[in-house]
Order: C-alpha cells, then sequence, then structure tokens
C-alpha cells in the first residue's frame, strides 16, 4: 500500500487539476492545432503519411514527424474529435507527472521527496512540466525524463543501450520544440569533451547511431525533395533573417537571465520573482555548503547526472544568448525538468543530513504550499468561458451552423494568421461524419465569424469589407461566449 499511496495521490490531484477542463472542452484550439489535426486526419483517413512534422517557422526547415504520428492513434480512437484528443493529452500529462515521480524516485532513492517534488510540478503554474495542450511540445517533458534517465545509467552502470536511447532521445525532444532540441544536441555533441570518462569512449558512436536513426525520416524527405531542408538550413546560417529588435549580446544576455528567471519563478514560486530569489538563495547557499562538507562533497562531484544538469543550463543559456531572434518562453520547455531533476540531486544530499533533514523537508513543504492550486478546491467549477480560440465556443458556432443544415453557402472567419485551420478542421470533421454539407467558396449565403466583436475593430475595413463590399443583407446575427459573433448574410 506504501508504494501505491503517492501514485495515488498523484493520479488524483491530476486528474482533478487537468481532465475538468479538457472534458468541457476549455483548452486552445488556434492554427497549431487546427493545422496539426487536418495534416493527421488525412494521415488517418486518407493514407497520406509524412516523413516531416510541422513548420518550424522558418522556410523549408521542419519538425520531425513524432508529433504527428503520436497523434495519428489519438485522432483514430477520438473518431476526429478533438475534446477526445484533449482528453487523452490530459491523461498523458498525467502519466508525465508519474514519470517525474519515479524518475526523482529512482535517481534519489527517497520516495517522500519524490513525491514532494512531482506535487509541486502537479501544481506548478508553468504549464511545462505537464501540458494537457494539443502541441508537440507537450511531449518534451516525457521525453526529458527519459533521456535524464539515459544519462544517469550512462554515469552509474552505462550499456551500449543508454547511449543509443540518448541520441534517439534527444532528436525526439527537438521533434517536441526544434529550438531546444538543437542547443540538446549541441550539448550532446560537447559531451565527450566535457565528460571525458563517460562519453569519449566507443559506445558513444551508438548515440549518433540513435540520433541519425530519430532524425532518419526527415533524412529520407530531404533526399527525396531535392535537399530542401539541407539548402535551408544552409539559407539561414548564411544570411539568418531577424524578425524582432536587433539587440546587442549584452542586450540579449540581461533578456535571457530575465527569461531564464521567469521560468525558474513559474515553476517554483508560482511567478513570484521575488520569492523565486530567495528560493535561489537557499538552494545556492545549500550547494555551497554541500561543497564545503567534505562528506557530502564528494556526493554532489560524484553525481554525474547533477554536473549534466548544470551544463545543459548553461550550454542552454548560451545557444539561447547567441540566438538573434526572438525566444519565446515555449522554446525552453525542458528548462523546468531540468531545474527540478538538479534540485532533486540537492535535496536528496540534505536530507541524510540529520541536523538538516527536517529544514529540507520543511522547505518542501512551503514549495508544495506556496504552489498550491486553488482549482482543487471546486475542480469543476469552470467560471472563465474562455476567448475566440478556446474550443468550446468554437464548436458552439459550429453546432449552431449545423443546426440550420445550410446547402450551398460560404464561411470565413476573420485570423491574424490568414489561414484559419481551426475552422478548416471542423468543417472537415463535421462533414465527413455527416453533420454539415462543406462550405465553397463565393456562394449566395455567407456565414461571417467576427472575433473580439466587442472591439468593431474588423467591423469597417480590412478583412471584413472584402467580404461584403457592401453588397449584403444581414439575415441574423447571434453572440456566443468568447466574444463571437455569427452573421448570417445573403449575398446581393
Amino acid at each position: 500500500m506504501k508504494k501505491v499511496l503517492p501514485l495515488l495521490v498523484l493520479l488524483i490531484l491530476n486528474f482533478l487539476l487537468k481532465i475538468p477542463f479538457t472534458s468541457q472542452g476549455f483548452f486552445a484550439f488556434t492554427y497549431d492545432q487546427g493545422r496539426d489535426l487536418l495534416v493527421v486526419s488525412r494521415m488517418v483517413y486518407e493514407g497520406k503519411l509524412t516523413l516531416i512534422g510541422p513548420t518550424t517557422g522558418l522556410q523549408g526547415i521542419f519538425y520531425g514527424p513524432t508529433w504527428y504520428w503520436f497523434l495519428a492513434p489519438l485522432l483514430f480512437l477520438s473518431g476526429g474529435n478533438p475534446q477526445g484528443v484533449a482528453n487523452f493529452m490530459g491523461a498523458a500529462a498525467i502519466l508525465t507527472i508519474f514519470s517525474i515521480y519515479f524518475l526523482i524516485k529512482y535517481i534519489t532513492k527517497n520516495t517522500p521527496l519524490a513525491l514532494s517534488l512531482s506535487l509541486v510540478a502537479s501544481m506548478s503554474k508553468s504549464w511545462m512540466f505537464a501540458p494537457t495542450l494539443i502541441w508537440s511540445p507537450s511531449l518534451v517533458t516525457f521525453f526529458m525524463v527519459l533521456l535524464f534517465f539515459s544519462v544517469y545509467k550512462i554515469f552509474t552502470s552505462p550499456k551500449p543501450v543508454y547511449f543509443f536511447l540518448l541520441g534517439l532521445l534527444t532528436v525526439l525532444v527537438g521533434d517536441g520544440g526544434e529550438a531546444f532540441g538543437v542547443i540538446l544536441t549541441a550539448a550532446l555533441l560537447l559531451s565527450p569533451l566535457v565528460f571525458r570518462k563517460q562519453f569519449a569512449r566507443k559506445e558513444f558512436l551508438l548515440s549518433i547511431l540513435g540520433a541519425f536513426f530519430a532524425a532518419s525520416p526527415r533524412i529520407i524527405f530531404d533526399f527525396k525533395h531535392d535537399f530542401l531542408i539541407t539548402k535551408s538550413v544552409i539559407s539561414y546560417f548564411n544570411q539568418p533573417q531577424v524578425y524582432g529588435a536587433k539587440l546587442s549580446i549584452f542586450e540579449r544576455t540581461i533578456e535571457k537571465l530575465d527569461l531564464f528567471w521567469g521560468i525558474f519563478s513559474d515553476s517554483f514560486t508560482r511567478g513570484n520573482k521575488t520569492a523565486g530569489v530567495v528560493f535561489f538563495i537557499l538552494l545556492l547557499t545549500a550547494i555551497v555548503f554541500i561543497l564545503r562538507n567534505k562528506k557530502m562533497a564528494s556526493e554532489i562531484k560524484t553525481d554525474g547526472l547533477f554536473k549534466y544538469c548544470v551544463f545543459l543550463i548553461i550550454t542552454l543559456f548560451i545557444g539561447f544568448t547567441y540566438y538573434p531572434d526572438i525566444v519565446w518562453d515555449y522554446y525552453l520547455v525542458g528548462l523546468p525538468i531540468i531545474f527540478l531533476t538538479l534540485i532533486s540531486r540537492v535535496f536528496a544530499v540534505l536530507l541524510k543530513k540529520k541536523n538538516l533533514n527536517k529544514i529540507t523537508a520543511a522547505t518542501l513543504l512551503l514549495l508544495i504550499l506556496i504552489n498550491f492550486n486553488k482549482g482543487l478546491l471546486n475542480p469543476f467549477k469552470i467560471t472563465w468561458l474562455g476567448d475566440g480560440a478556446t474550443y468550446r465556443n468554437q464548436k458552439m458556432v459550429m453546432d449552431h451552423i449545423a443546426s440550420q443544415n445550410p446547402h450551398e453557402y460560404s464561411f470565413y472567419a476573420f485570423s491574424p494568421a490568414i489561414f484559419d485551420y481551426p475552422f478548416d478542421y471542423l468543417f472537415y470533421w463535421y462533414s465527413k461524419n455527416e453533420k454539415i454539407e462543406a462550405p465553397k467558396d463565393r456562394q449566395n449565403i455567407m456565414f461571417l465569424l467576427i472575433r473580439e466583436a466587442s472591439s468593431k475593430k474588423y467591423l469597417t475595413s480590412g478583412w471584413y469589407g472584402d467580404k461584403t463590399r457592401d453588397k449584403t443583407t444581414i439575415l441574423e446575427s447571434e453572440s456566443f461566449a468568447g466574444d463571437l459573433v455569427l452573421e448570417k448574410h445573403q449575398v446581393k
């Protein structure tokens, strides 16, 4: 029972935090989700397999197909229903928390510590620990857990399989978060220079083989398409495009320090940067104290995983500081689990010291209290109705249109990204299930979905004016949650 109880606690807590939202349709359904489900639905229902994943935002450079291959069975089992896929992602988030628990328990041999830090990860403000989003970065944390297990085994009982897994997982992490994966790959290639004893050996060739195996679908695609990806990468390095403000290296350093600090604070002190400073100082003080104690210092100095975490943080910071363009927080989706793993190693050493274990236990309890999620008090009560990109609200629009059983009609929804993939997918799914006839261009009946309707910024010019050209008569106007308005027009 003692072995099962921590898992039961984590299962109940994470179920209450994640499933009520996904099961009621309160999840993001935006450009990325619509695009990905369209591609995967054609894989599942039309047999159009792919060797690449989504675009990275850089022309001609793509993610690997891991995300699409992962999503395919979920879409099939859900019957194409985005809400069913979201529920699966909620379950995947719970499994990710379980994997964090098992990793910490395995590397520290301390069940209470593993449970405590897993509770912090479960309730943390940082979505990166266990995301429920239908989005490729949602896979990164789980792959990072497996990667750290492989690193730990390489330092403690190296076997060829762990070297292979390390290379494989490094590329798979990149399939979930390309920018993070690129720098993680650089860290992998630098490992034999930094950790010569563990990595400068013939088995490291298996890491290269594992990375090559994971990257092979993209390599095959590149061969088949006249080295499109290779040429695009070379072109980017020759003439890198910077879409954000051009900052000096000093300015980028300050910016990245703030970004890293924000992620650290979100992860452990619920976004409070001042509390984050206090926790960081305590953590740093603990590390200095450990290093000054001969017996305790030997544990840290011989702790390969601890040193590897520090190595990764430094490499990531340098890599993202060198990168000249905007770095969004989700580029660093794997960072919180690196912080958590490093912290678990420090706390494990402190808990072995009799005169420090009570202080350390109190610190863990304080972290749990700081990160307590008030949603647990009434998890099924959701007062926020979502915005125009919330699936629940978009589905209400679709159901309203379907209830009219329209024929020979057009549908247009404003999208800042020009392509309205969410509704493209919803019409694909509804029409495939014969719930509605698919819309066509330039018909006499036209539905216009207006986002941010209260601002009226699309009603006087641009998108709205282009569609109506003052030659339509409004037959019906219906308001929906999320500041959405659906207008039905008769084209003159």
